[in-house]
């Protein structure tokens, strides 16, 4: 009755276990296998090559500039979007008329479908007609600007839509957090005398620091993968200047008849180790720091 008791929580878990392994364990595990071998045509049989894609990818410019772009992202995503998401989840904190509209205005972008969403913002970046084109054109009738054909714009334009979609996302994120934190303690620092400015920096954010993590958490890791918004704007495979990891990797292996099968598991098998290095030093933190409470 003991040992029936010991294994019945791993029966419950079992089914849940047995799809991750199928669907996300086994195709780690093949990409792994995939990226010693290369095939020399898409119609051959793949051979040995050991560690001679990876030793490619240390030399491939477009790799670099993939990884530079996914790092930009994500450094634009940590002091950009959380701190503009945790100034609107502060502020819809205090009662005011329409709160609720707002809310639902700021989180609206999540739930749209990013093909629409795609759609809607190659309409307002469109060279002459576009709405930003136009609201530029009342100052100079002859503006046009191909905002996602430039090099030196196309990436900041994408990050402007990733963000105008995501900061709802973390703004309910931190407003469940900032209503979790017991009103006695907001009532004794305004007893003390503190200010508006003051409660925030001294109570509401000590006390969100394990949601700040886990949005940070959550940014890097979008910021790491991100592909479909990136490819659905570029009206494909999106050019070398707003080329980013994911995108490259799709190319590698699917796109313009490559056939690079074992050269892009590769780059998702590095792509898959950037991203636990980057990921475990703050989850240990976090482990850490929650342990460190009482």
């Amino acid at each position: 009755m003991r040992g029936h008791r010991w294994t019945t929580p791993y029966l419950f878990v079992l089914p849940a276990l047995l799809v991750y392994g199928l669907f996300v364990l086994a195709p780690i595990g093949d990409s792994f296998r995939l990226s010693f071998l290369q095939w020399p045509s898409p119609s051959s049989a793949p051979v040995w090559c050991g560690l001679r894609n990876f030793a490619e990818l240390t030399h491939d410019h477009v790799f670099r500039l993939a990884l530079w772009h996914n790092a930009l992202l994500l450094i634009l995503s940590l002091v950009i979007q959380l701190p503009v998401a945790l100034l609107l989840a502060v502020l819809l904190s205090y009662p005011m008329r329409a709160r609720g509209l707002f809310r639902t205005a700021f989180f609206a972008p999540m739930v749209m479908p990013t093909a629409a969403i795609a759609v809607l913002w190659q309409f307002v970046y469109a060279p002459e007609e576009g709405l930003l084109s136009r609201f530029i054109q009342v100052l100079d009738p002859s503006f046009a600007y191909p905002w996602l054909a430039v090099p030196s714009a196309a990436l900041p334009c994408v990050f402007v839509v990733i963000c105008w979609r995501y900061t709802g996302f973390h703004m309910v994120l931190f407003m469940a957090g900032i209503s979790a934190i017991p009103e006695p303690l907001y009532e004794a620092a305004r007893l003390d005398g503190a200010s508006e400015f003051q409660l925030v920096r001294h109570v509401t954010l000590p006390m969100l620091r394990p949601v700040l993590a886990v949005s940070a958490t959550l940014s890097v890791i979008g910021s790491l993968k991100y592909f479909d918004l990136v490819y659905l704007m570029a009206g494909g495979v999106p050019e070398e200047s707003r080329e980013l990891m994911a995108t490259y990797i799709y190319r590698l292996a699917f796109e313009e008849n490559q056939g690079r099968y074992g050269y892009g598991s590769a780059a998702a098998v590095a792509l898959f180790v950037i991203a636990l290095v980057v990921i475990i030093p703050l989850q240990a933190r976090r482990a850490r720091g929650e342990g460190a409470r009482p």
